[in-house]
């Protein structure tokens, strides 16, 4: 069956991974992160069955256990003292606000993850090529550069293996001098890419008129009703954020993480917004399995 969620105006998926970014930058609180790294996990399911995830389980993994374990290293502050070492305290506080803030980030990279599966570049040129094409193609190149140095990583390796030449072989300084120049070569195919796109872009007159020819995306009925659902849900939220929900206040005293009926309430609307696309999933294998 068809993803529906990316049959939506760009404007509308736009909106909703903005969105979505923004709240898991504001709302740092243990439970309010933790269901909605969930949900976003089951995003990226019903979107592509992990296969993006999958290429970056080993960096979010190292990512989260590294700020959980560094931020008590180097932070001593809080009350609640868990254990020692050696004089160094390991507290409550420094843990609960190095596990927050690794979920913030996973959570930020799981939905980058998601964009990309579902915001196309023809998509985002459709947004701002019109009225900001110099940020539009800055913009793409920007978010797809991670994954395509990845994936030139990927192909520089397997020539150099060609060749005999492998950085899990030999000494360590031999090791060292390889991964160099994998980078070296990584730098330069990126430069010579980029030289040549900006080329191409400026040989098509690109940003000089309006586009005369392009993918159009019409507006439609249940773009609107996506639109109008997203901002009041997310208006919402942002004033429960302003009055002091789904926030967890760690220093210097560290809040109570019980959720209080208000505290609950923000949470159900922020699962609304997160849960969008899983609602728009489930509704189109409803009336697909209603109508066969």
């Amino acid at each position: 069956m068809e993803n529906r969620f990316s049959q939506f105006h760009p404007l509308v998926s736009f909106l909703f991974y903005l969105g979505a970014i923004s709240l898991f930058i504001l709302m740092l609180h243990p439970i309010f992160l933790g269901i909605g790294f969930v949900v976003i996990l089951l995003i990226n399911f019903a979107h592509d069955r992990f296969e993006g995830l999958k290429h970056w389980s080993f960096f979010i993994v190292t990512s989260f256990l590294l700020m959980v374990v560094l931020n008590p290293l180097f932070n001593e502050r809080g009350l609640h003292v868990l254990f020692k070492i050696a004089n160094h305290r390991f507290t409550l506080e420094s843990v609960m606000y190095g596990g927050m803030n690794a979920l913030s980030l996973i959570g930020v990279l799981a939905i980058f993850i998601s964009y990309n599966v579902i915001m196309k570049p023809n998509k985002l040129l459709f947004l701002f090529s019109k009225f900001l094409p110099q940020f539009a193609v800055l913009l793409m190149l920007t978010l797809r550069f991670i994954p395509l140095m990845r994936r030139r990583m990927e192909e520089i390796s397997v020539i150099q293996k060609s060749k005999g030449i492998s950085v899990t072989n030999g000494k360590w300084k031999e090791k060292v001098k390889t991964g160099m120049l994998f980078v070296q070569a990584l730098l330069t195919f990126s430069l010579e890419e980029a030289i040549q796109t900006a080329d191409s872009m400026k040989a098509r007159g690109f940003g000089e008129e309006r586009r005369s020819s392009y993918e159009y995306f019409r507006f439609k009925t249940a773009d609107v009703f996506a639109m109008v659902y997203l901002i009041i849900i997310f208006m919402v939220i942002l004033y429960g954020r302003n009055s002091g929900y789904g926030f967890l206040t760690v220093y210097p005293v560290l809040e109570s993480s019980k959720l209080t009926l208000l505290d609950s309430t923000t949470l159900v609307f922020f699962l609304l917004f997160l849960s969008f696309p899983l609602l728009v999933e489930a509704g189109g294998w409803f009336r697909w399995h209603i109508s066969n």
